[in-house]
């Protein structure tokens, strides 16, 4: 058998042990993925479409395009090994192909072995000068042959020092200027001052300072652009991810928040998801990623090509995919719900998930175009209900993020009366954002016990940042501080932004947020000092 080696920038592929290595780390890998690599390894810098991989490596077996897709994407994500820097190993050529853009450098068997002698010699390098220094005695049968041979010194100082004296010269004597007596009590004081030092230093290291604990209950929801900030694929990735975090609420008791800030204390999350567009061939794909960070393992990946005409499958597909990981009883059925009154053309519904991310922004130009491309999906379906309730609910919002915008009013009520309408007369699953934004609209007209009956009928179905923000504003009229404090709590918890803050802030009317939810004031005003 050929052993069959090579060096891939900081990785070594071993072709028949079917592992790379990287330092002191060993990863199996499956046959198909290392015959792609060994193909691009022998054929680095070289551009191969998906037909060619296919013929040379795959031996022309029957095989599809994603198939080769999905060995890249999952090749990619071996070589990065979880490493958060920008590593390139298998580049896209877009219309092209694929091609390995590491360094490539063939290895001998011997300068492998070599390789991973010195790595393992790395590893237990503290064990190896302890096996060096401790010398050990020869066997019986050679110490009289050894005994008769002169003794032969290791190189190293320290191992020589342990066979060689060195004769010191002989020092003058000095009387000591101290008796024994006084000697005595000078020690006496200097123990007594180290056994105090190490009674402080052991009180000390009993007390456990923890600054972190991981709430398995919590799943955080962060979102990725692999192409440009803010371009298409931020959007879509931004939107994505919002609509699987209310997907998840509405069918588990996990509680969930969009990770958009990095807490350095406090509570983990157990499970992070991670929605992420990228391009590829010319296409774009969303990634989703699942991660237990109790044992920081990834437990679910996956790819999705990302054509119009596929979105409303692939929101189904993915939502369902995250279901089945999370165990969830009736997942398929629960899943077909989740997407019940997303728009049905392909291009509105790319619109709708664009306005996703548009909705969550402070800055008012971009809320702007969000209301825009709600009104523009309501011309090809003026009737759908899910985007009547989201425009309903972004003009409010609007004009709490800007007061000097005028509510159109008569706008306000065609939205109300249709989604009453819809919501009498509909027989299958309600979103809970229609009950949102009726409950919104109820309590701006000082409705309440009309927008009551709908918040909880929302709540019912799922918790999110809305919510919570009306039930604290429901809570205020009321004159129950306590409660409202609590609600806006649970809404800056689930999406910890100056957005959501701002809501608690002024939305239906403007709160003293100083005086009910202080600790929500200075995490937004951190220049606040609280005086006890």
């Amino acid at each position: 058998m050929v052993e069959v080696y090579f060096q891939i920038n900081d990785w070594v592929l071993s072709v028949d042990e079917n592992k790379l290595y990287r330092q002191d780390r060993e990863v199996s890998v499956e046959p198909r993925l290392v015959n792609l690599l060994l193909f691009l390894a022998e054929h680095s810098g070289q551009v191969y479409c998906r037909d060619e991989l296919i013929r040379y490596v795959w031996d022309g077996a029957i095989v599809t395009d994603q198939v080769v897709t999905q060995s890249v994407f999952e090749l990619r994500k071996i070589l990065r090994d979880g490493r958060e820097e920008n590593l390139h190993y298998v580049g896209t050529v877009p219309k092209r192909g694929y091609k390995l853009v590491a360094a490539v450098t063939p290895m001998t068997p011997e300068q492998f072995h070599q390789y991973r002698t010195l790595s393992a010699a790395n590893v237990t390098d503290v064990a190896h000068v302890t096996s060096v220094t401790t010398p050990t005695s020869p066997p019986v049968e050679t110490q009289s042959k050894a005994l008769q041979e002169p003794m032969a010194f290791p190189a190293a100082p320290l191992t020589r020092a342990l066979y060689q004296k060195k004769k010191k010269p002989k020092q003058p004597k000095v009387k000591s200027l101290f008796s024994p007596w006084r000697l005595g009590i000078i020690n006496a004081i200097w123990i007594g001052i180290l056994v105090a030092a190490v009674g402080v230093f052991t009180y000390k290291q009993s007390e456990v300072s923890i600054t972190q604990v991981i709430d398995t209950h919590l799943i955080a929801f962060e979102y990725q652009d692999g192409i440009r900030s803010f371009g298409r694929s931020y959007e879509l990735a931004d939107g994505f991810a919002q609509k699987l975090m209310l997907d998840i609420t509405r069918v588990t008791d996990y509680r969930v928040m969009l990770h958009k800030t990095a807490f350095k204390t406090g509570i983990v999350p157990g499970k992070t998801v991670l929605v992420r567009v990228d391009e590829n061939d010319g296409g774009d794909f969303l990634e989703l990623e699942y991660r237990d960070n109790s044992s920081e393992k990834v437990l679910f990946s996956r790819q999705y090509a990302l054509a119009n005409k596929h979105l409303k499958s692939v929101l189904k597909q993915s939502s369902l995919d995250l279901m089945r990981i999370l165990k969830i009883e009736d997942a398929e059925q629960r899943a077909i719900n989740t997407v019940s009154g997303v728009p049905n053309d392909p291009e509105a519904l790319a619109l709708f998930i664009r306005a996703n991310h548009y909705l969550n922004v402070s800055d008012n130009q971009q809320f702007q175009y969000a209301i825009d491309l709600l009104e523009q999906i309501l011309i090809s379906e003026p009737d759908n209900a899910y985007v009547q309730s989201e425009l309903l609910v972004a003009y409010y919002v609007q004009q709490a993020l800007d007061e000097s915008k005028v509510l159109k009013e008569e706008r306000l009520t065609q939205l109300s009366v249709a989604l009453n309408h819809f919501v009498s007369s509909e027989s299958g699953p309600i979103q809970p954002r229609i009950y949102e934004a009726l409950s919104l609209h109820e309590t701006m007209l000082g409705e309440q016990a009309k927008a009551q009956a709908h918040l909880k009928q929302a709540l019912k179905i799922r918790d999110s940042v809305l919510a919570y923000v009306i039930k604290g504003k429901h809570a205020e009229l009321a004159g129950d501080l306590d409660n409202a404090s609590e609600a806006y709590s649970e809404a800056f918890y689930i999406d910890t932004s100056v957005e959501t803050y701002l809501l608690c802030e002024n939305l239906v009317f403007s709160s003293n947020l100083k005086q009910i939810d202080h600790a929500m004031y200075r995490a937004v005003h951190p220049s606040v000092v609280r005086l006890l």
